[in-house]
């Protein structure tokens, strides 16, 4: 089947980082509490109007349930429920949850944890081919919840050394709950974490954009939604 050309649209909490196939440039649009889907549309059209491309994903900082958002992101503005992304984008679209979209990118088989660190924490597990999401900013460290205390704004406040501290347990935590074979650290701060937690590896360059692409036919493997999970089919 015929190689799709992706625009990948990763909607963070401070930028909208923006890839697609063929080129290794990647473009950032401002977000912030503020930033609504509809503002986001009319930026991407406006930052990308010089490249080609047929599809379109976006990884969402928030839940989804067969394929579609559920929950309006909680770091971001309003009405992500509800829009037309075909009819303001101009192609079709597909969602995965950004973790989800990261953790995908990385996957090479058998049991893997991504773990990332950017304003907030997020995480998924790939256990043989079926992806799930994992929402574990509740989940409690002794010194508080992840949520606080392995954020972008405690980082800036309290410190790298209390924040690696924080790291380091967070990690085994999760490493110690699911037993994975392959543990990922992405977002924009994982190029801090130094030195690795055992059995860690740092999500490369290009971050989430093979995950982009594996949405869609003509890649080496295809994640199809399946409730709130995502069933992996392997294509060559």
């Amino acid at each position: 089947m015929k190689r799709k050309k992706v625009l990948m649209i990763d909607v963070g909490g401070t930028n909208v980082k923006l890839m697609v196939s063929g080129s290794d440039e990647v473009r950032k649009v401002p977000s912030g509490p503020k930033f609504t889907a509809k503002q986001m549309a009319r930026e991407v059209l406006d930052a990308t109007k010089d490249w080609k491309y047929d599809a379109i994903t976006i990884g969402y900082p928030g839940l989804i349930e067969e394929g579609k958002p559920v929950r309006e992101p909680l770091n971001l503005g309003g009405g992500w429920l509800g829009f037309d992304y075909d009819k303001a984008l101009g192609k079709p679209v597909r969602f995965i949850n950004d973790a989800s979209m990261q953790a995908l990118a990385n996957y090479n088989g058998g049991r893997m944890l991504f773990l990332g660190f950017g304003t907030s924490t997020g995480a998924a597990f790939i256990a043989h081919d079926v992806l799930v999401p994992l929402e574990i900013g509740l989940l409690r460290l002794h010194r508080g919840k992840f949520m606080d205390k392995l954020s972008k704004e405690y980082l800036k406040h309290s410190g790298k050394k209390r924040w690696l501290r924080n790291v380091a347990e967070g990690v085994a935590i999760m490493q110690d709950m699911f037993k994975p074979t392959d543990t990922v650290l992405g977002g924009g701060n994982a190029k801090l974490i130094d030195p690795l937690p055992a059995g860690c590896r740092v999500m490369g360059n290009h971050g989430a954009f093979k995950g982009a692409e594996r949405l869609w036919p003509g890649s080496d493997m295809v994640a199809m939604p399946a409730g709130n999970t995502w069933h992996i089919r392997w294509c060559k």
